[in-house]
């Protein structure tokens, strides 16, 4: 209880401080080129209609049925290639997101190096692969003449990004969010993508002057079956606002856990994955530096939520992380972090503190999960 005085404490001074500062908000967007990647998506061989959910989506529908004569199309054919070489959505979305729009889409800010290699060790031909890609998808883009579709059902697509804008975090989180971490970045942005799978979710970043312009791409939040009666699908404050944090917490914590220097001291305790590597694997966290970082971010949830004068919800997911999905060391990590948010004086930003918590997992030694 009384760290979280402090911290709140904290927090009130650092505002008074900082009234000057930009106060940004949050964009919501429809991207037409993450929309027409979804829509080749959905009829793909490799695509969404395989993945299990019976909950109605009209988007989903729509694509399909309108769309499903132009599965014959060469980007088409493309993508169950590129899935086939572990190249899937996320790694597509990535390159539509940083390429110009349709239909002359060329990639304009680089790929990260893991999306690259995902394709190829080679780059020349991973760059081959991609051009290719986006080839195909501008012809795609003409043939399939998406841009009456996006005039057809602009209302939806409005309406889907104004339930988003009903229901965004707490006015404050932004400034509360780069004032905890003690860094900046360029522009925060939203992206529905009603045609998406229900419960998808994606974030991404682009390098921007003063840090990074962030991105959190996902589909509908909440079961729809019909837009009238209920919704597009985003009505949902709660989880809008938790997808948001999470997200938008990777552009602060993946840059400094990323960090060679960083990855030497996480693989310094990999021992501590062992406990819980099964459970982690059922999430999509395969390894221990993903794991850790994914700690680091949960971290931030719960210590912002305390920022934003918000201590149910910091109880609530606390115990959801800890208890239902086995982020076991949270405890240990909300412990240690208190240094941070009482010495910012010496402390400027998460970056310079990082390398202690990564360090205090040797004091975990006692739990005797070492081999």
């Amino acid at each position: 209880m009384k760290g979280q005085i402090l911290l709140c404490i904290y927090m009130i001074i650092l505002f008074s401080c900082s009234v000057n500062r930009d106060n940004k908000g949050i964009n919501v967007e429809t991207n037409k080129n993450i929309e027409t990647l979804a829509i080749c998506f959905e009829i793909a061989d490799k695509g969404f209609w395989k993945i299990p959910f019976n909950d109605y989506q009209p988007m989903k529908y729509l694509a399909r049925k309108r769309f499903e004569q132009f599965r014959d199309q060469n980007v088409i054919q493309i993508i169950d290639t590129l899935v086939n070489k572990g190249f899937w959505l996320d790694a597509m979305v990535e390159v539509l997101l940083k390429s110009s729009p349709l239909p002359n889409a060329e990639l304009k800010y680089e790929l990260e190096k893991s999306t690259i290699s995902r394709l190829s060790n080679n780059k020349e031909e991973a760059t081959r692969l991609i051009n290719e890609f986006l080839i195909s998808l501008n012809k795609f883009y003409i043939d399939a003449r998406l841009p009456d579709y996006f005039t057809e059902n602009k209302n939806y697509f409005d309406s889907v990004n104004n339930e988003v804008r009903k229901n965004l975090p707490n006015k404050h989180f932004i400034t509360t969010m780069e004032s905890y971490y003690g860094k900046q970045n360029d522009s925060y942005t939203l992206i529905p993508v009603p045609t998406l799978w229900h419960t998808a979710g994606l974030g991404l970043r682009i390098k921007g002057t003063s840090g990074f312009k962030v991105y959190n791409i996902f589909g509908p939040l909440i079961v729809t079956k019909d837009s009238l009666d209920f919704g597009y699908g985003y009505n949902n404050p709660d989880k809008i606002n938790e997808l948001t944090v999470h997200e938008f917490g990777h552009s602060f914590i993946n840059p400094v856990t990323e960090l060679p220097e960083n990855r030497t001291l996480i693989d310094k305790y990999n021992y501590l994955f062992k406990p819980i590597k099964d459970k982690m694997a059922k999430q999509g966290y395969n390894n221990w530096w993903t794991c850790v970082t994914e700690h680091l971010v949960r971290l931030g949830e719960i210590r912002i939520s305390y920022a934003l004068g918000d201590s149910s919800r910091a109880d609530r997911i606390r115990n959801d992380y800890i208890n239902n999905r086995s982020f076991i060391y949270l405890t240990h990590l909300e412990k240690v972090i208190i240094d941070y948010e009482k010495n910012r004086k010496e402390f400027k930003s998460i970056n310079a503190y990082i390398p202690i918590l990564l360090k205090s997992f040797v004091q975990i030694d006692t739990l005797n999960y070492k081999n």
